[in-house]
């Protein structure tokens, strides 16, 4: 999952937040949804940065794996509760730059899977 190291910007992790983003900017015609995709797309490179230098704690990597382990089997509401318990436990300078763009992510991704189903 996302394993704080250098080459970490490539793990399981990250790759499947980066896949969700994808399969929402597929499932969606909406124009907001995909301009809100395109912003999370940018949290997520600074998500990169912070894997890379090393400046995010293990408990955050370990949540980050909770979420990214609830996307992986669709389960969107154990990922938006993981995603708050996050919020509501961390320190802002150490997620405030990624942690917005992934609860768009869970929102728009629990809304189309709702809808269609994907």
């Amino acid at each position: 999952m996302l394993i704080k190291a250098v080459v970490s910007t490539q793990s399981t992790g990250l790759q499947v937040l980066e896949s969700a983003v994808g399969d929402c900017k597929n499932a969606t015609q909406n124009p907001t949804h995909k301009r809100k995709l395109d912003e999370v797309t940018t949290k997520l490179d600074a998500l990169k940065e912070k894997l890379r230098y090393d400046s995010i704690s293990g408990s955050v990597v370990d949540e980050l794996n909770g979420i990214a382990g609830a996307l992986q089997v669709k389960d969107y509401n154990q990922a938006l509760y993981i995603h708050s318990r996050v919020a509501q436990t961390a320190n802002f300078s150490e997620v405030g730059a990624f942690l917005p763009g992934i609860k768009v992510l869970l929102q728009i991704g629990a809304q189309l899977h709702t809808v269609h189903h994907y």
